[in-house]
């Protein structure tokens, strides 16, 4: 026995969605096989973290080596016969959003001339893949789309993900969706208490929402969203997960749309990618007394809380409220210098 080897077990229907999370941390122990076990399966991971918890852990007893699955995607694409100079020009890491992958690749030589090996390769280390696209252009405009080109497998930009035990069907071109986030989005739900009101400020096609609404039992939840497109998909995804009643689907700008809600939310997640404290104001008026707003922000990797610790002391002095800091954390790195961070923020009107 190897028993250095270990594995989270999990029923085989929620397996997916457990790999992608595994996937999104690299934390996947691509060396061995799966395990199979009944309507079990154990996934081989390289540590514990905090995302896994809650999951059972085990050592596998006797895990299978498997050379070729152990393979990086890097390592594939060698196989398939791209050269060295070629391999520099495309991007270690990718993104992947349901069944479709995102990558990053700036040489259009290289993806008209090896299209098909890409497939191949991402396919052999994500066998659930059917769809790869190339960003043309970073996350950009007033909803933080992208534009997106199709290199390979089916040829669409629609995909539904499996995500705490959601069903979330969006387009990954027309509306902002963040996968990095799906640990967060569960922290958060397990912190809604039963029959809180809850509003979801830039709700996107629904993760927060309904991961709320379905993972814990909240009295109502109002998600508002300014793409109209997003909108259409929240509604979608509403029916898709039985929520109707449940979560509110509102289309507007959260400035204007919070003034019909004045001390109203128990609790205002605001996972707004960026520039989130612009909006602080309004999430202020909506919370009743005792309230908690938890607010998203990329900021520098040094001293990453100062900044909008100095922007909660503004914001104390013009609404006549204290705010009151009851959790800071850093959710993951964005690039050398720059990190997203979560703040959980009680608002205390009396």
């Amino acid at each position: 026995m190897n028993t250095n080897i270990i594995g989270v077990k999990i029923p085989k229907e929620k397996a997916q969605e457990l790999i992608s999370l595994i996937k999104n941390e690299n934390n996947f122990n691509s060396n061995y096989k799966i395990t199979n076990k009944k309507e079990q399966v154990i996934i081989p991971i390289k540590k514990i973290t905090k995302s896994l918890e809650d999951y059972k852990i085990v050592e596998l007893e006797n895990p299978t080596k498997q050379k070729e699955h152990g393979l990086s995607f890097k390592e594939f694409l060698k196989k398939e016969g791209l050269k060295e100079q070629e391999l520099k020009q495309i991007p270690n890491s990718y993104d992947i959003v349901g069944d479709i992958v995102i990558i990053n690749i700036e040489n259009q030589e290289v993806i008209k001339n090896y299209s098909k090996h890409l497939e191949t390769a991402l396919k052999k280390v994500n066998p659930h893949i059917k769809v790869v696209l190339n960003k043309a252009k970073e996350h950009h405009g007033e909803f933080r789309t992208q534009d997106l080109d199709w290199i390979a497998g089916e040829n669409r930009k629609e995909t539904i993900i499996t995500e705490n035990g959601c069903k979330l069907k969006t387009n990954v071109e027309e509306v902002f969706y963040s996968t990095r986030l799906a640990t967060e989005r569960k922290r958060i739900a397990k912190l809604v208490k039963e029959n809180e009101v809850v509003g979801v400020f830039f709700a996107g096609v629904g993760p927060f929402a309904i991961g709320i609404a379905k993972l814990a039992k909240p009295k109502e939840v109002v998600a508002i969203e300014l793409n109209p497109t997003g909108v259409k998909y929240l509604i979608e995804n509403i029916k898709l997960n039985k929520l109707e009643g449940k979560v509110i689907p509102v289309l507007g700008d959260v400035k204007k749309v919070s003034k019909k809600y004045k001390d109203y939310f128990d609790r205002i997640p605001m996972p707004l990618p960026k520039s989130a404290e612009m909006f602080l104001d309004s999430a202020i008026y909506s919370c009743k007394d005792k309230g908690i707003i938890h607010t998203y922000n990329f900021v520098s990797k040094n001293n990453p809380f100062e900044k909008i610790e100095k922007i909660l002391k503004e914001k104390e002095k013009e609404n006549k409220v204290k705010l009151k800091i009851i959790n800071k954390q850093v959710i993951r790195s964005f690039s050398p210098a720059v990190v997203q961070i979560v703040m959980d923020i009680m608002v205390c009107k009396k």
